[in-house]
C-alpha cells in the first residue's frame, strides 16, 4: 500500500497541492465572512463570495480534474502497458488509487464545507451545502463519477467535459427533486379565522386549501381563474381554510447526513460499475477496428520489408 501511495502523490501531487490551496483560502474566505455577524455587518466581502464560489463547484473540481484523467488518461497515452503490468492487475491499481485520492478528496472536502459565509439570521436552509459531510459527499461523487466517464471515454477532454455536465446535472436535480422530501414534510393548519403557523426558520414547501375533513382539496376552474381564490374557496368553493407544509429548521442536520449518505452510495454504485468493466475488460482491452488502425499503422518488421524491396 505505501507504493501506492507514494505513486499517487507523484502522479498527482501538483493537482493535489492546487486542490488543497484552493480549499483552504476559500474555507478562510466563508469563515472571515462569518466572522461579520459579529461586527454587525449584513454583507458578505469578496473572499467570502469567492469562498462560496469554491465551496459549491469543489466536487465537480474533484471529478473534472482528479477523476476524470485518471483511467483516461492512461488509455488514451497507452501507458496502462505498464501500469497495468504482470505485477499490478487493473483492479488492484486502480483499488489504491481510489483509496488513496477517495480518502484526500473526502478530507478536502471536509474543509470546504467548515464555513458557509451568510450574514443575518433564519439562513440555516440556505447554507444547507456549508457543512463538512455534505462536501465530503459531493467530493467522494465527484470522484467516481470522473473514473467512471474516464473508462467509458477513453479520452481525457472528452471524460472532463462529460464529468462537468452530469456531475451538474445530478446535483442539480437532486436539490431541486429530492432534498426538500427526505423526510414527510411537517403541515400547519387554520381555518378561516386564523393563519397557519410556520416556525421561524422553517422551510416551506407548498400551500393550498383543506376540506372539512382537514385534507387538501384541489381549487375549482371557477375560483382558479381569479386573482384572490380566497374568497370564491370560502363561499361556494367548500374549503374549511388553509394548509402550508415546511421542514422545520431542526431538521437540516438529518437531512444534511441524509444527502451525505445518498451520494456515499452513488459513489460505491459507480466505483462498483467501473471495477466490474476494468475486471471484464470491456472498459480498457482495445476493440477489433482499434486493433486494426494500430496494426496498419506500425512498422513492418524488417525481414518483410527485405523482401518488399526484393
Amino acid at each position: 500500500m505505501n507504493a501506492f501511495v507514494w505513486l499517487t502523490w507523484r502522479q498527482h501531487r501538483w493537482t493535489i497541492i492546487f486542490s488543497a490551496v484552493l480549499v483552504v483560502l476559500a474555507a478562510y474566505g466563508l469563515i472571515s465572512a462569518e466572522a461579520n455577524k459579529n461586527t454587525g455587518i449584513d454583507s458578505m466581502p469578496m473572499s467570502g463570495f469567492y469562498g462560496l464560489m469554491v465551496q459549491l463547484s469543489f466536487g465537480g473540481v474533484i471529478g473534472v480534474f482528479w477523476g476524470a484523467p485518471l483511467i483516461a488518461r492512461e488509455l488514451e497515452e497507452r501507458t496502462y502497458f505498464v501500469a497495468w503490468g504482470q505485477d499490478v492487475t487493473p483492479v488492484q491499481w486502480l483499488r489504491g488509487k481510489a483509496l488513496v485520492l477517495g480518502v484526500l478528496a473526502a478530507v478536502l472536502g471536509a474543509v470546504a464545507g467548515l464555513g458557509d459565509g451568510r450574514v443575518g439570521v433564519n439562513k440555516a436552509w440556505s447554507a444547507f451545502e456549508g457543512h463538512p459531510a455534505v462536501q465530503a459527499g459531493y467530493a467522494l461523487f465527484g470522484l467516481a463519477l470522473g473514473v467512471f466517464i474516464g473508462l467509458l471515454s477513453r479520452h481525457v477532454v472528452t471524460a472532463m467535459a462529460a464529468t462537468l455536465v452530469f456531475y451538474t446535472l445530478s446535483r442539480t436535480l437532486l436539490a431541486v427533486l429530492l432534498r426538500d422530501h427526505y423526510l414527510p414534510a411537517s403541515r400547519s393548519i387554520a381555518r378561516w379565522d386564523s393563519t397557519p403557523v410556520v416556525p421561524p426558520g422553517a422551510l416551506e414547501l407548498g400551500n393550498g386549501f383543506v376540506g372539512k375533513d382537514l385534507s387538501p382539496m384541489s381549487v375549482p376552474e371557477a375560483c382558479a381563474k381569479l386573482v384572490n381564490p380566497n374568497s370564491c374557496m370560502r363561499r361556494s368553493g367548500g374549503a374549511a381554510g388553509t394548509y402550508v407544509d415546511f421542514q422545520p429548521v431542526e431538521r437540516i442536520e438529518a437531512f444534511r447526513y441524509i444527502e451525505f449518505g445518498l451520494f456515499v452510495a452513488l459513489s460505491a454504485v459507480l466505483l462498483a460499475l467501473t471495477f466490474r468493466l476494468l475486471r471484464h475488460g470491456g472498459g480498457w482491452k482495445p476493440s477489433r477496428s482499434h486493433r486494426r488502425i494500430t496494426s496498419e499503422t506500425e512498422p513492418a518488421p524488417a525481414s518483410e520489408a527485405a523482401a518488399a524491396q526484393g
